[in-house]
């Protein structure tokens, strides 16, 4: 059975429980911020962050096939991410260390979103993969584990 990649990884709320996604190999955390036009007399060009910005998740998957009773268990498979998708699910979601015990000095990102794309490959050679993305709706959070003196 592979393991995770990474350090960090996402993990989707299913009922009361945080679960990683299986075998995650990418993950991308992406903020834009447009500009508004601002001019005035003393700066004809002056532009302003715009307050609206948008988040998305981005990332890759291997898709597992249960080989050996289910090593699925406890962890959310692109069969899952597609139920969430067809049924426009919103859902908490949380980025962290993919042991799920953070360290001091470590980030953790968490808010709601949905599937806004889900995009599985079944190459006949290789190993079957999904991408996804994870359209974040509202703000989200952003905490930082204390580091220890």
């Amino acid at each position: 059975m592979s393991e995770i990649i990474g350090t960090y990884g996402l993990f989707i709320k299913t009922a009361s429980t945080f679960i990683p996604l299986v075998c995650q190999t990418d993950l991308k955390f992406s903020r834009s911020r447009g500009t508004i036009a601002a001019p005035s007399k003393c700066d004809p060009n002056k532009k302003i962050p715009n307050p609206q910005a948008d988040y998305e998740l981005t990332g890759s998957l291997q898709v597992l096939l249960s080989d050996d009773g289910d090593p699925l268990e406890g962890k959310a498979s692109e069969a899952e991410l597609d139920q969430l998708f067809r049924d426009m699910t919103v859902f908490d979601w949380q980025i962290g260390p993919i042991s799920g015990e953070p360290v001091p000095g470590d980030v953790l990102y968490s808010g709601k979103g949905w599937f806004s794309n889900l995009d599985s490959s079944y190459p006949v050679t290789e190993l079957a993969t999904a991408d996804f993305t994870l359209a974040v709706t509202g703000e989200y959070t952003q905490d930082r584990e204390p580091a220890t003196t």
